[in-house]
């Protein structure tokens, strides 16, 4: 097969982004995801992609999910990938093109949000890399730039990069927790869950909360946030969490917040001796 005959065969599968595609329906897309996992069982694997490719582009508009789709699904394409060349390809592709646009300054969150979950499954260190080559252009990218720091705050704080740190990215990290608390106090279950996958879910919701708490913390110790940081420890003391003060003080010095270090220092002696 010549190169033109194999791109052919590549953009065959609906790579090009469908964005006027009407969204399906959550049973719709549970049904075509489940289809696309038997055909990848079954071997078959070209119908596979496609079931993939229709869950991706189908469920951009429907909330339950904006989490799954970039995390799950792109991740069982990326396994695709390890065994079907066109899967690879096809992630690569997905890939360049939100990265024209947001070269263009493109500004869309959810594009940004899609690149920046497709460079996970090909290249995790595409993202900040291209962030900071971007950030030497100047004010041309400033919006496009505090998006991405949106996008890859987890990242941001896993690499210590306190300085890219800002307000905006400060107030994503609050929202976040906000959510996860919502989702912990209305969780979002099938019907016909097992009382097990209620007790999963739950257990995975409590995690996500804990660790978005830990996150808000470590950015507030950072940016020197003290009513957000008092705030934010209160919750996460709340949580009843083995070693909490110990995680808290970890996070401050991780953060080089020397202040709250020797606070906190000094409500973990003050909780040690209520509790003796």
């Amino acid at each position: 097969m010549d190169e033109e005959e194999e791109e052919d065969s590549i953009l065959d599968f609906g790579v090009g982004d469908n964005t006027d595609s009407i969204a399906l329906g959550s049973n719709n897309l549970a049904h075509l995801y489940i289809d696309a996992e038997s055909k990848f069982d079954e071997g078959e694997y070209e119908v596979a992609l496609m079931r993939y490719l229709q869950v991706f582009d189908g469920s951009r508009e429907v909330v339950d999910w904006q989490e799954k789709r970039l995390t799950d699904l792109l991740a069982d394409i990326a396994a695709l990938a390890d065994v079907y060349e066109p899967a690879l390809q096809t992630l690569i592709i997905m890939r360049d093109e939100r990265e024209d646009e947001l070269l263009k300054a493109s500004n869309d969150l959810n594009r940004i949000h899609e690149w920046a979950a497709l460079n996970r499954q090909l290249d995790r260190e595409r993202t900040l890399t291209v962030y900071f080559k971007l950030k030497e252009e100047g004010e041309k990218y400033a919006e496009a730039l505090s998006l991405i720091r949106i996008v890859e705050s987890s990242r941001l704080l896993a690499k210590g990069l306190y300085a890219e740190l800002d307000k905006a990215t400060l107030e994503h990290l609050q929202q976040k927790l906000e959510q996860y608390e919502t989702d912990l106090l209305t969780p979002k279950l099938a019907v016909d869950a097992s009382e097990e996958e209620q007790e999963e879910a739950l257990e995975s919701a409590m995690e996500a909360m804990v660790a978005a708490a830990l996150e808000l913390f470590e950015a507030a110790a950072a940016l020197k946030e003290g009513d957000i940081g008092r705030q934010t420890m209160n919750k996460y003391l709340s949580y009843d969490q083995p070693n909490s003060y110990a995680k808290l003080i970890a996070a401050a010095k991780k953060a080089k917040n020397s202040i709250w270090i020797d606070g906190l220092e000094k409500l973990s002696e003050d909780h040690q001796e209520d509790s003796a």
